[in-house]
């Protein structure tokens, strides 16, 4: 079921096609293949996990331009706005910058990807919360801005606890995994993610199943479902994504759970009955910190499995070795299991 740690290096060396003193080309999610002169100077970052992995690479010195929701790390507050996100680029001030790459991720539309082409910007489009896909996106950004042996640095970090997870929930059987109920956002009760949603891969990184992971087709991947469903359906788990940019405190995290243990549709479903419903913030869902969101759902999903593990603690070294920060704020509630 689990993609194993070979198979992603492979794809890593792979990923690579060539590289020379004046050019490097490598393949990005669409298999599309991207050439820029490296190392670049000038990166648009669209999506908020290409600006924290630019940012670990290089401090952010070639980041030139951001979308709204990239505000990790906090330095990066000055960069020029460009949009809110590859959904809604402004593609005028993006050119203004001249940029020698512009960072998305699959939001980005085949019209906005073929104007900043077009004008002669190379386009890197990618996914940064899939566990398989993550070291190859580390390992391309590391090859286009001359920063490889960082970039290696990074991986080796997110290769030792991919490897733990997949290790740990090889063996599991199908009943052994439970059935998760992954709801998108507060603000949008009963909406989840399909098995074309990223959030669908971690969830299976992470030795659960996806109750929703078979609904509706490649094309939908944030489906709503009815109260009714989720009921019938009777998860072992309930998680809840926090999207938002702000930064939570450990109080405003258990208000968000104690409302979906609140909801009175939902006290005769398993998750509820057993208190294992969880709210866990999309920061640590993307990007470097990808691997710190799957290890808070591999522990919730097998606590006895990974007792040893610490996400906090693992998230704290991360930025503080690639980011020279310290850990502000509360990323998810409760910390451990409640089973």
């Amino acid at each position: 079921m689990f993609k194993c740690i070979t198979f992603i290096m492979m794809c890593l060396s792979l990923s690579i096609i060539s590289a020379s003193a004046e050019t490097v080309t490598v393949v990005d999610f669409n298999n599309h293949s991207v050439s820029v002169d490296a190392p670049v100077h000038r990166i648009v970052s669209l999506a908020s996990g290409a600006s924290e992995i630019i940012c670990a690479l290089d401090g952010g010195q070639s980041l030139v331009g951001r979308g709204a929701v990239s505000t990790f790390p906090s330095y990066i507050q000055n960069v020029t706005e460009v949009g809110r996100n590859s959904n809604s680029p402004d593609l005028e001030v993006i050119m203004k910058l001249k940029p020698e790459l512009v960072v998305a991720d699959t939001m980005l539309s085949k019209d906005n990807q073929k104007e900043l082409e077009d004008a002669g910007i190379p386009v890197m489009v990618e996914r940064f919360m899939m566990p398989e896909r993550i070291m190859i996106v580390v390992d391309n950004m590391g090859a286009v801005m001359g920063k490889s042996e960082r970039a290696r640095e990074i991986n080796d970090i997110i290769e030792k606890y991919q490897k733990i997870i997949q290790e740990r929930t090889a063996d599991l059987k199908q009943e052994d995994m439970p059935a998760v109920f992954y709801e998108s956002a507060p603000t949008k009760p009963y909406n989840t993610f399909s098995s074309a949603s990223s959030f669908d891969d971690i969830v299976v990184a992470a030795g659960g199943i996806n109750i929703a992971g078979n609904i509706g087709n490649k094309s939908i991947s944030a489906p709503d479902v009815a109260p009714e469903w989720v009921m019938q359906a009777n998860p072992d788990v309930i998680l809840q994504r926090e999207p938002s940019e702000e930064e939570y405190t450990d109080e405003k995290l258990r208000t968000l759970r104690d409302a979906i243990m609140s909801r009175e549709e939902l006290n005769d479903v398993q998750a509820v009955k057993d208190g294992r419903v969880y709210v866990i913030s999309g920061k640590v869902t993307t990007g470097v910190r990808s691997i710190v969101g799957e290890l808070y759902l591999a522990k919730w999903f097998h606590p006895k499995l990974f007792a040893d593990i610490d996400p906090e603690a693992i998230h704290e070294t991360l930025i503080k070795k690639f980011y020279g920060l310290d850990l502000v704020g509360n990323y998810a509630y409760p910390l451990n299991s409640q089973s």
